[in-house]
């Protein structure tokens, strides 16, 4: 499967320990909401959904905390809930 070059996952924070997993689309270099992968639930519960959703899609992975712009996911930093 070739990777969707404007299509990517993102591991989306809703409140201060609620995350859920989206898929966003680049629409005119701007990214947009595509689909709902998985609705609000514990870091870890989401983190796990978003990578393997991003694998099986073969698609790219972003986290955006609140207040934040979205940027690449880093397993080796990602993979624990950051911190406030």
């Amino acid at each position: 499967m070739t990777p969707t070059p404007d299509l990517f996952v993102v591991l989306q924070q809703l409140e201060r320990s609620t995350w859920c997993v989206v898929r966003r689309r680049l629409q005119d270099g701007r990214p947009t909401f595509a689909s709902r992968v998985a609705t609000s639930r514990p870091y870890n519960a989401a983190c796990k959904i978003a990578v393997e959703s991003a694998k099986a899609e073969n698609l790219r992975l972003g986290i955006q905390a609140i207040g934040a712009a979205t940027r690449p996911f880093d397993p080796q930093y990602d993979m624990r809930e950051p911190k406030p």
